[in-house]
C-alpha cells in the first residue's frame, strides 16, 4: 500500500455564491463537489509529483554508487587540512582508534582522502568518515592496509612562521605563532585586511610554510608525500614550493620492475635531494641514500693542448670520480691547462676488472697516457694500460677485415664473451677468423634496457647483425635489433 494513503485532503471552505443560495439543496452538494475537486486537483498533483520524485531519488542513490568525488585530486595546490610530515604531520604505525585522524584508500576511487576513526567493526575493518565527502557516503568500511594514521604535530614554537587556515573563510594564509595554551596556538595574521588580527587555530590547520627552492642541498633528507605515480617515477611532496621528481632508477638499487608495485598515491616515504636545476627551479630526489647527481656541471674544458700529444706519453693525473663504466681522471699539464678525460673500464688494468670502485677511488693519483682526443664532442679518452696489453709489449689489434663485407642486413651466429655496463661483447667468426663486437645496451632489444646481465649471459648464443667495421681502430659494432 501507498505510504501516502492516509494522507487527507485539506478541507477548504469555499462558501455560498449567488448560484448556490438559489439552487437546491442535493444541487448544492454537487456544485460543492465539483468545485473541491476542482480546487483539490493542484494539490493532488503535487503530492504525485512529489512521490514520483522521491521514488525515483531513492532508486538513483540506492542503485548508484558514489564515492568522494575526484574533483579534489585535481584541486592541485589546494592542501588538505591534514598536515604532511614536512610540515607537521606524520605516518604512525601505532594502534588504531575511534577518533584517529587517518589518510585512508577509498574503495570506490582507489584514491587516499583524510578522514577519522568513526568505529572499530568486528571484521577488523575500520569505519572512515571522510573530512569532506561532496556529494559521496559520509563513511566507507576501510580495511588496515588501507589506512595511514597521521599524528598532528604539535610542536609549534612562540615567533615561528607557519601558514594557517582563517576559521571565517577556511582558506590557508601566513602567521606568526604569539602564543601556545592548552593544544591550541594563537597566531598572528601577516595581513590581516580588515579582519581580526589574531586568531587560535587548532594545530591540524596548521604547518610549516614552504620551503624555498634555494634552501633545498644535495643530500638533504625530507619526509614526503607521493602525489602522482607514473612509468617512469613519482613526484613526491616533502613541503617545498614544488613537487620533486623521484625516477624510478633511484627508488631502489634494485631493479623495479612495476614502480605500481612499490608506490601509490598518499604513500608516506623517506627521500633525499638527489640534484637541482638551478636554471629551471626543478629538483630531483632519491630513495636510496647517497645516490645524487654529483656536482653540477662545469663548462667543457677546452681540449686542444691536449690533442696532439703522442699516446706513448705518460702524464701525472687525479681520479675526480669512478662510474660503473670506468673513472673521470684530471689531467693537468706543464703548461697549466687541465681537462678531464675517460678511462674505461677495459684500460685501467690487464685482465678482467669486475669493479672499478675495486681499483680506483676519487682522489687517487694514477698515472695515463692520452690514447684520442675528440675536439668536435670534446671528450679525451684516457688509459692507464701500456699500450694494447701491458707488460708484454704492443699488440696487434684484431683484422677485421673478413667482417668489412658482411651486410648489415645478414644475421650472423655469435656466443656472448663478457659483459659491461653499457653492452655485451659477442664473439663472430667470419672467413675462418674470430674477432669480438659490441652490442651496445641500446642494440640489445627494442624498448629500454636497464641491466645488460638481466638480458644475456656469458656463453650464451645469440643472433647478430654486423653494423660497422672500423678495421683501423679494430673495433666493431653489433646489434641483435631487427634492421630499421
Amino acid at each position: 500500500s501507498s505510504n501516502f494513503g492516509s494522507i487527507r485532503p485539506l478541507e477548504h471552505n469555499f462558501g455560498e455564491t449567488p448560484q448556490e443560495k438559489k439552487a437546491s439543496a442535493s444541487d448544492k452538494m454537487a456544485l460543492r463537489a465539483s468545485k473541491r475537486s476542482a480546487g483539490l486537483l493542484p494539490l493532488l498533483l503535487l503530492v504525485a509529483l512529489s512521490y514520483a520524485f522521491s521514488t525515483l531519488t531513492f532508486v538513483s542513490l540506492s542503485t548508484a554508487p558514489r564515492r568522494p568525488a575526484t574533483s579534489r585530486v585535481a584541486q592541485g595546490r589546494e592542501r588538505s587540512r591534514v598536515a604532511l610530515a614536512a610540515r607537521g604531520g606524520e605516518e604512525n604505525g601505532e594502534k588504531l582508534a575511534v577518533g584517529d585522524v587517518v589518510s585512508a584508500l577509498c574503495p570506490d576511487d582507489d584514491q587516499w582522502y583524510p578522514g577519522t576513526i568513526e568505529k572499530i567493526n568486528d571484521d577488523s575493518t575500520y569505519c572512515v568518515k571522510w573530512d569532506d565527502p561532496e556529494g559521496g557516503p559520509e563513511t566507507h568500511d576501510v580495511p588496515l592496509d588501507g589506512i595511514r594514521k597521521i599524528v598532528i604535530f604539535k610542536d609549534y614554537k612562540v615567533g615561528e612562521q607557519v601558514e594557517a587556515v582563517f576559521p571565517d573563510d577556511g582558506y590557508w594564509y601566513p602567521a606568526e605563532v604569539t602564543k601556545v595554551a592548552d593544544g591550541t596556538f594563537t597566531v598572528k595574521w601577516e595581513d590581516p585586511d580588515g579582519g581580526p588580527e589574531e586568531s587560535e587555530v587548532d594545530p591540524k590547520d596548521m604547518k610549516y610554510p614552504p620551503i624555498p627552492f634555494d634552501k633545498l642541498e644535495v643530500g638533504q633528507k625530507y619526509h614526503g608525500t607521493v602525489k602522482s605515480v607514473l612509468d617512469f617515477g613519482a613526484f613526491v611532496d616533502i613541503g617545498a614550493e614544488s613537487d620533486g621528481l623521484l625516477h624510478i632508477s633511484r627508488i631502489s638499487q634494485e631493479r623495479i620492475e612495476n614502480i605500481y608495485d612499490v608506490l601509490s598515491e598518499g604513500q608516506q616515504v623517506d627521500v633525499w635531494i638527489a640534484g637541482k636545476r638551478e636554471d629551471e627551479g626543478k629538483y630531483g630526489l632519491t630513495m636510496v641514500e647517497g645516490l645524487t647527481d654529483g656536482p653540477a656541471r662545469r663548462a667543457p674544458a677546452d681540449l686542444t693542448p691536449f690533442a696532439d700529444l703522442p699516446s706513448d706519453e705518460w702524464f701525472t693525473g687525479v681520479v675526480a670520480r669512478t662510474a660503473p663504466f670506468g673513472a673521470f681522471v684530471t689531467v693537468t699539464l706543464e703548461d697549466g691547462a687541465t681537462a678531464d678525460g675517460l678511462v674505461h673500464v677495459s684500460k685501467i688494468k690487464d685482465g678482467f676488472v669486475d669493479n672499478v670502485d675495486d681499483e680506483l677511488s676519487a682522489g687517487q693519483e694514477v698515472k695515463v697516457r692520452i690514447e684520442s682526443v675528440d675536439l668536435d664532442s670534446n671528450r679525451m679518452s684516457l688509459s692507464m694500460r701500456e699500450g694494447f696489453g701491458g707488460g708484454g709489449g704492443f699488440r696487434e689489434p684484431v683484422d677485421l677485415t673478413p667482417f668489412e663485407s658482411i651486410s648489415s642486413d645478414t644475421w650472423v651466429n655469435g656466443k656472448v664473451a663478457r659483459l659491461a655496463p653499457f653492452g655485451a661483447f659477442v664473439t663472430v667468426t667470419a672467413e675462418g677468423k674470430s674477432a669480438d663486437g659490441l652490442v651496445h645496451i641500446t642494440q640489445i632489444r627494442d624498448g629500454f634496457v636497464e641491466s645488460v646481465e638481466d638480458e644475456l649471459s656469458v656463453g650464451q648464443e645469440v643472433e647478430v647483425r654486423i653494423e660497422s667495421v672500423d678495421v683501423d681502430s679494430g673495433k666493431m659494432s653489433l646489434s641483435m635489433k631487427q634492421p630499421e
